[in-house]
């Protein structure tokens, strides 16, 4: 199994910056108390990063920003592009961030 073709780092340097630097900024504002008493934070923070990374794995792979119609989301998972992640495009990697980030929610927002 191939890691990641051409800038396919990319995809997991993004989805663990962003959700990093969403943390070291929250906790450096309000304290490291905040994700004790508020842990649907992580939940947000996950999503925030599956947004930036569909938006950057879209523009390096050249394709459009808008998420395409459900009867076209096999060809998003399928086609050949030049910038991979574990034999995925780019931007496919926000479909598990994303599923994080609803559990995190979730798991957050109950007592």
């Amino acid at each position: 199994m191939i890691w990641w073709t051409g800038r396919g780092f990319m995809g997991l340097l993004t989805l663990i910056g962003v959700f990093g630097v969403f943390g070291a900024v929250l906790t450096a504002a309000f304290g490291e108390q905040l994700f004790e008493r508020a842990p649907w934070l992580w939940g947000v923070g996950a999503a925030i990063a599956a947004v930036v990374n569909w938006i950057v794995g879209s523009r390096l792979n050249r394709r459009p920003i808008k998420l395409p119609p459900p009867r076209l989301w096999k060809f998003r998972f399928t086609y050949r592009p030049p910038n991979r992640l574990m034999s995925l495009p780019l931007e496919v990697w926000s479909a598990p961030m994303m599923v994080l980030a609803i559990f995190l929610l979730i798991r957050g927002l109950l007592p």
